[in-house]
C-alpha cells in the first residue's frame, strides 16, 4: 500500500496518501514480516502518538481500523479522543456474533456509541447466473443488531474482487463492481445518514482531546 512515510517534518509525520486520503499504519513503520508484540501501556502510547504526531490536516472523518474482539485499544481511544462511535463488522456465524456482542458490550461500558453493524461475507452471488449461495449463513448480524437495538448498516457479499483489490491496495475499484459496489454504497450512505441525524438532534460540543 505505498512507500513508507517520509521523515518527520516540523515535528509531525506526514501520512501516506492513498486515493487522495491520508493513511497511517504500523505496517508502514516495520520491516516486512516483523511481528508487533506489545502490552497495554505500549499500545496506549502508540495510539496516542498516531493521533498526536501524524500531520492529518483537516478531516471530515477519522476512521480507526481496530483488531477484532475486545482489548486495550478501545479503552485508550475512549480516554484520549472524543470518539463519535464504533461500527461492528462480523460474519453471519454464531461464533462470530458472540464476539460482536462482547465488543458492543465493551464499547457501551466505555461510553462509545454503536453506530451500527455490518455483516461481512454475507452470501456469494454468482456473477454469471445471479444465484446466491449463503456459504457462511446469512442474516445473523441483522438479527443480532435488532436484538441489541443497534442500527443495521448493510451486508457485504463474499466476492473475489474484494480480496484482489485489497491485496493490490485499490479498494476504490470495488465501487465499480456491479455486485459489491451497491452494497458498499448502501453501508456508507446509511452510516453518514445516521451520523447526520445524531448530530442534528444532539449537536456535538467543542471538545479537544488531552494527549499526554
Amino acid at each position: 500500500m505505498g512507500a513508507p512515510p517520509p521523515a518527520v517534518v516540523d515535528g509531525k509525520v506526514p501520512p501516506v496518501m492513498l486515493d487522495g486520503m491520508p493513511v497511517m499504519s504500523m505496517g508502514f513503520l516495520l520491516p516486512p514480516g516483523k511481528a508487533v508484540v506489545w502490552r497495554g501501556p505500549m499500545l496506549h502510547s502508540y495510539v496516542t502518538q498516531f493521533l498526536r504526531d501524524v500531520a492529518w490536516g483537516d478531516l471530515d472523518y477519522l476512521i480507526i481500523d481496530m483488531p477484532p474482539g475486545t482489548g486495550d485499544i478501545a479503552l485508550s481511544l475512549s480516554q484520549v479522543l472524543p470518539v463519535t462511535g464504533s461500527v461492528i463488522v462480523c460474519t453471519p456465524q454464531q461464533v462470530a456474533l458472540l464476539d460482536a456482542e462482547r465488543a458492543i458490550s465493551m464499547f457501551r461500558t466505555v461510553n462509545i456509541p454503536i453506530l451500527g453493524m455490518v455483516e461481512n461475507m454475507s452470501g456469494f452471488i454468482c456473477e454469471s447466473c445471479g444465484k446466491r449461495y449463503d456459504i457462511f449463513g446469512s442474516g445473523g448480524a441483522r438479527a443480532k443488531a435488532e436484538e441489541l437495538q443497534v442500527p443495521f448498516l448493510g451486508e457485504v457479499p463474499l466476492n473475489m474482487q474484494i480480496r484482489t483489490s485489497g491485496d493490490a491496495g485499490d479498494m476504490l475499484s470495488n465501487f465499480d463492481n456491479p455486485i459489491v459496489g451497491p452494497a458498499l454504497e448502501k453501508i456508507a450512505m446509511s452510516l453518514v445518514r445516521n451520523l447526520a441525524q445524531t448530530a442534528a438532534t444532539s449537536p456535538p460540543m467543542m471538545q479537544l482531546p488531552v494527549l499526554k
